[in-house]
């Protein structure tokens, strides 16, 4: 699968797949988790619900993350399909609260 490197400042980044159309950092289920691993979840599949109703074949994969507590998960879609994807996501998101997803 073919990343890129996303760096959030000068040192520290993750890589992130180039065909992902959503994602979210993921960082387990302690009660101070501050994306806790069930929210996350829960908004992932709500996304995939909606690739789905919109014939969008996805797949889910991680990467990790400079933060040693945290991962990152995405949705990842084939390449004919991103942009299509991506206004799938972005609808979502405009029409339901979300806290921790997000297009790459």
């Amino acid at each position: 699968m073919k990343k890129v490197w996303v760096a959030s400042d000068g040192w520290r980044g993750r890589f992130t797949p180039v065909n992902a159309v959503a994602g979210s950092a993921d960082t387990g289920s302690w009660d101070d988790s501050p994306c806790p691993s069930n929210s996350v979840t829960a908004e992932l599949n709500a996304i995939k619900k909606a690739l789905k109703q919109a014939g969008i074949n996805y797949k889910s994969t991680w990467g990790s993350s400079s933060n040693l507590f945290c991962i990152h998960r995405y949705i990842v879609v084939a390449e004919e399909d991103v942009e299509l994807g991506k206004e799938v996501v972005q609808h979502w998101l405009d029409s339901n609260p979300s806290e921790f997803a997000y297009i790459p």
